[in-house]
């Protein structure tokens, strides 16, 4: 897989796609979803898992830094990677 660091749009996406084609070859055969709901206060999170390997990392988008980041199950369905609303002091 070769990379390319480009801004051009169609460079990125093949980016994506051959990242997506490797982890095929590998067996891991990504599974795309989207948490929302009352435990990420209705904001959309997507995140890619694989069903075969349970124990296999998660892809999920950091509602903090607004990033895609590797994580775990655990800790994106925990709630890790969610954006905390501020605390209002009276």
């Amino acid at each position: 897989m070769t990379t390319t660091t480009s801004t051009d749009a169609g460079a990125l996406w093949q980016n994506l796609a051959d990242a997506l084609n490797s982890l095929i070859a590998a067996g891991q055969f990504p599974d795309f979803h989207d948490l929302y709901g009352s435990r990420n206060h209705w904001q959309r999170q997507p995140y890619v898992s694989t069903p075969i390997h349970a124990d296999a990392p998660w892809v999920v988008f950091d509602l903090t830094t607004r990033k895609f980041t590797v994580s775990t199950r655990e800790q994106t369905l925990g709630g890790e990677h969610h954006q905390r609303p501020s605390r209002k002091r009276r």
